[in-house]
């Protein structure tokens, strides 16, 4: 992997989006309203359960976190797609890995800033306890590499299925969210649906998220199994539709 070509690619997103107010604001302003709204809710709710408030504020935390790591990678692809420059990209010889690893290096300086906006808008609403330790870093940064993981999978849709289903950039993840079952166990899920859930990539991070909320034990080593399987697994199914597309000329098509 050449390092200048990621780092080149890097900068130049990083400018997109500083130059982007409309990104700027979008990346701002639904999460933290998010939070502010749920935060409010868990004022609200500490008169019937304080840890019912916590649950929802701290389960939307991360489900922001993932969703501005994943729609940050592919929304910049389809920056590339809408403005004619993913064929000079690939004219530069960047190849299909360094193009996507810049992308992901992209994503997780912008989510892990949101994150901790995220993380000192709910201290209004909550103890510095819950997020100033061991626990909620781990649970971080898995979510950080799953959602990165799924920023992979959702480009290798995108770059197979081509240019019209470029909303899964933004609505792909949601899907996996729903059977990762985030503000209930799994097993609320009917008999074949619950079986799917336990193998989603948020599943045991979103358990892991509620039982930091009341201090029961996390199924921390599931989590970090599915993150892994996830990471690896995406990897060959992306190289493989990125270089299809390139033969059968869809990736030309596609930019």
């Amino acid at each position: 992997m050449r390092l200048h070509k990621v780092f080149a690619l890097l900068y130049r997103d990083l400018l997109i989006i500083r130059r982007s107010r409309w990104r700027v604001v979008e990346l701002i302003y639904f999460p933290l309203t998010t939070v502010l709204i749920w935060g409010f809710f868990s004022v609200y709710s500490r008169r019937f359960s304080v840890e019912a408030g916590l649950i929802i504020l701290i389960i939307n935390i991360f489900w922001n976190f993932a969703f501005v790591a994943q729609s940050t990678a592919n929304m910049q692809i389809m920056e590339d797609v809408w403005s004619g420059s993913l064929k000079q990209l690939l004219v530069s010889g960047i190849s299909e890995v360094e193009y996507m690893v810049g992308r992901m290096i992209t994503a997780s300086i912008v989510s892990s800033i949101i994150l901790a906006l995220m993380v000192l808008t709910s201290l209004l609403f909550s103890s510095q306890q819950l997020y100033f330790n061991q626990q909620f870093i781990v649970i971080s940064i898995l979510t950080l590499l799953v959602s990165l993981a799924m920023a992979v999978l959702v480009s290798a849709m995108i770059v197979s299925l081509g240019k019209s289903y470029g909303f899964l950039a933004w609505s792909a993840l949601q899907a996996f969210v729903f059977l990762s079952a985030p503000f209930f166990p799994k097993e609320t899920f009917p008999g074949v649906i619950s079986a799917v859930s336990a193998v989603m990539p948020y599943t045991y991070i979103f358990e892991s998220a509620r039982a930091l909320s009341y201090g029961e034990s996390m199924p921390l080593m599931a989590a970090f199994i599915t993150v892994v399987a996830y990471s690896v697994l995406v990897w060959p199914i992306y190289i493989y539709l990125f270089r299809k597309a390139r033969k059968n000329g869809n990736l030309v098509r596609l930019g």
